[in-house]
């Protein structure tokens, strides 16, 4: 329920197993209707997409909502076909160099049967301005009906056009860790086949004291099975530093080669612990 995923980011966020750049909002004027409920379209969202149809040709996707997205969630599909599961409402368009509209989506929890469809066809599409990096415009879809679904949707928008934040390369603090990361990095380890084997006793001796505090919530019992799912079966310390009773580990994973981590790991009472692993990457 509606409940759950918000409790979901909220404890992968206490725990930070997940970190993304944040996102430029523009700005967007209008109303979209379902079923007789009127959502305020406020947030304009650009980022460039490959045409569908000819991998050579660059379309820019539009996409105008009542409340922000989440963090990331522009660059990936699967995040933009489940806002409405987040209780965002709004729309999106595919706009081809021709300035026509080849793909198009509608998404309210308002929606009775499916939270999301698509819908090409009769948008009225205005393109006031398209440069390298912002567009701008107006949209807007006469009152229709879809199997029983009503809707309807007019706004203006203006956003930047958002790329991938370009990776900066780490600057590690203090001394150079030995080749596989010497003792924090066998603590790390020692984490990872805790929670692989979904061993909490040891988990929680694995991790500094705040983070085992968490532990003891119900949440956090809840949610254990999805961090469990998440983590990457097979990695690769690449690096990494001490300073004091703080260590830093460069971490990437060998069964999906697009995820890095940064793992921090703090010396408490004479042990190396977790204190914070956040994953980049993903389907790129």
């Amino acid at each position: 329920g509606k409940m759950d995923s918000r409790r979901i980011v909220l404890v992968l966020g206490a725990l930070s197993f997940l970190v993304v750049s944040a996102v430029l909002a523009g700005t967007a004027k209008g109303t979209l209707t379902v079923n007789g409920k009127t959502f305020n379209l406020k947030n304009a969202y650009a980022v460039n997409k490959k045409n569908p149809f000819d991998k050579k040709k660059t379309d820019v996707l539009i996409v105008l909502t009542d409340k922000e997205i989440p963090d990331g969630a522009l660059f990936d599909d699967f995040a933009l076909m489940s806002l409405a599961d987040q209780g965002i409402s709004g729309v999106t368009f595919a706009v081809d160099a021709d300035k026509r509209i080849n793909t198009g989506t509608l998404f309210s929890p308002s929606f009775k049967k499916m939270k999301q469809f698509s819908s090409t066809g009769n948008q009225k599409l205005d393109m006031k301005t398209w440069t390298r990096d912002h567009v701008a415009g107006s949209i807007s879809i006469p009152a229709d009906d879809f199997f029983d679904e009503k809707y309807q949707y007019t706004a203006t928008f203006d956003a930047p056009i958002q790329t991938k934040a370009a990776e900066k390369p780490m600057v590690l603090k203090g001394t150079p860790l030995p080749a596989g990361g010497g003792e924090p990095a066998k603590a790390y380890d020692a984490y990872r086949k805790a929670v692989a084997a979904g061993n909490m006793p040891a988990l929680r001796k694995l991790v500094v004291s705040e983070m085992a505090k968490q532990m003891d919530t119900a949440d956090f019992k809840e949610m254990f099975p999805l961090v469990k799912a998440m983590q990457q079966k097979k990695i690769r310390v690449t690096g990494g530093s001490v300073d004091g009773d703080d260590a830093t580990l460069l971490v990437e994973s060998l069964s999906e080669k697009t995820m890095k981590a940064t793992v921090t790991m703090h010396r408490e009472g004479g042990q190396w612990k977790l204190a914070r692993e956040a994953w980049k990457g993903g389907s790129s």
